[in-house]
């Protein structure tokens, strides 16, 4: 059986296989207080860490479509949110988000992404920064339910 490429282990990222714990899971069953809860020694809360994450996988989206994308012209952007949430609906709706992204960006993996980007030089150039971001700041969020305490979700926090 032939090792998997490099593009395999991209998807595999995004829908949670293998090393990926699955992206949603980590989202499952989050309440307003712990997104929003403020942690010693953390610089974001677990809200404004899903609001950069939507932030950022929006755009990346766009790249891919060849819509416009305005630059980002300094970091801050992508990390003014408020600390918490407004109530439970806006956190719903943002958890809806996410994992709408999350499925575009799994249904472009099914697709022919050789051409350019905007400033990547493919739609796989894009995809791989995608599952690299998400990767990330998912981990981060796990972190941070582990040290409140909120940890694991109802599907469990293993990836076996």
């Amino acid at each position: 059986m032939p090792e998997p490429n490099l593009y395999e282990i991209v998807v595999n990222a995004l829908k949670g296989v293998n090393a990926h714990i699955n992206p949603r899971n980590v989202l499952e069953d989050l309440k307003i207080e712990t997104a929003g809860k403020e942690i010693k020694d953390s610089p974001y809360t677990i809200w404004q860490i899903l609001k950069h994450i939507n932030f950022w996988q929006g755009k990346f989206i766009s790249y891919i479509k060849d819509k416009s994308t305005p630059p980002v012209l300094s970091a801050k952007e992508g990390w003014s949110f408020p600390k918490s949430p407004a109530n439970e609906v806006e956190l719903k709706n943002e958890i809806q988000k996410f994992n709408s992204i999350l499925d575009e960006a799994i249904n472009f993996s099914e697709t022919e992404l050789s051409k350019k980007a905007q400033k990547y030089k493919s739609g796989y150039d894009v995809l791989q920064a995608m599952a690299s971001h998400i990767s990330y700041h998912i981990g981060e969020i796990v972190l941070l339910r582990r040290i409140i305490g909120n940890w694991p979700p109802p599907s469990g926090g293993d990836t076996w």
